[in-house]
């Protein structure tokens, strides 16, 4: 395997575990002690995580160019949710939370508007949609009963009077 595929795969194994898994398992360590400190940090550390997955194409874009920016975006996951840094946590508070706040209003008006929206154009394929599902279901029917059908065919085919069962089976009786 060539050097950069396998640096790949690292990358992407740690990336992976630092990002999801370790985070996951702490986040389902803080649910189950019903700690709500240990919970909000991890609502924090997964808030903060999905709007950098968001913009991360963008940074990737401008900075991907810089020597060790794959170990350096490492370092700094690793900071987002290594306890002691609470990296997260600060930028929640800095940065994500003042500015979604005072956008609030809007973003509720537009995911409400959205969502009206969406339920709706659903509403109205949905007839649309069944009567497609049910006239596939019922070529999908037709189908397998005719690929049944022909199978006996075959088979009685093969046990007709002077007809070889074995025959074009690749089967030798002696």
């Amino acid at each position: 395997m060539p050097i950069a595929a396998t640096a790949s795969l690292v990358y992407s194994m740690l990336f992976a575990t630092f990002a999801y898994l370790l985070p996951g398992y702490q986040t389902f360590k803080a649910v189950e002690r019903k700690s709500s400190d240990d919970v909000r940090e991890w609502a924090c550390y997964w808030t903060v995580l999905a709007t950098l997955y968001c913009l991360q194409p963008f940074i990737d874009l401008l900075a991907s160019w810089l020597p060790f920016y794959y170990l350096a975006k490492l370092g700094f996951l690793l900071g987002l949710w290594y306890p002691s840094t609470k990296w997260a946590q600060y930028l929640y508070a800095r940065g994500f939370s003042p500015l979604v706040s005072s956008y609030e209003a809007d973003i509720d008006k537009l995911y409400m508007d959205g969502r009206t929206k969406l339920a709706d154009l659903m509403g109205q394929h949905a007839s649309t949609l069944k009567g497609q599902a049910r006239n596939l279901s019922g070529q999908a029917t037709v189908l397998l009963k005719n690929i049944q059908q022909k199978a006996m065919d075959k088979a009685k085919a093969g046990r007709a009077p002077g007809g070889d069962a074995t025959a074009g089976h690749g089967l030798h009786t002696e």
